[in-house]
This record gives structure tokens, sequence and C-alpha cells, in this order.
């Protein structure tokens, strides 16, 4: 895997309080929470596409337990 450098500016005081709450938040690098951080935020807006194309379906007779389905299903094809 390709690894790309991301390059960010905090002042002094900022990032002496990053890397207290990172510690304290189980991380061991600021390169392992920056990932995490990456990976929720775009699992995040996959999961509202995903919304947001249920709401466009308006369908007659849709049921909760029909959409629970169709996720499930989406969501085991995915991985």
């Amino acid at each position: 895997m390709a690894e790309t450098q991301v390059i960010f500016r905090l002042d002094k005081r900022l990032l002496r309080e990053l890397d207290e709450t990172l510690k304290i938040s189980g991380f061991k690098t600021r390169n392992e929470w920056f990932r995490a951080i990456i990976r929720e935020f775009l699992d995040d807006i996959e999961r509202k596409k995903a919304l947001q194309k249920l709401r466009a379906l308006e369908m007659k007779g849709l049921e909760d337990e029909d959409i629970e389905e169709m996720v499930s299903k989406w969501r085991s094809e995915k991985t």
C-alpha cells in the first residue's frame, strides 16, 4: 500500500493537548489517531449516502423491516 504524507499545522498548546488526549484515548501515535478519524469520517459519509438513497425511495408498502433487510444485504455484499 502506497502512503502519502499529510502535513497540518497546530499551535504548540493545541498540539500538547492533542498528544495528552491521544494517550488517554488509547492511541499510541498521532498517525494511528489520524487514520482512525479519517476512517470514521469516510464511514459516516457512506452511511449518509445510503440514507439519502433510502429517503429518495418513497415507495408505498415499504416497511421498516424491508429497509433493514436491504441494508443488511447491502452490508454483507460490501464486505
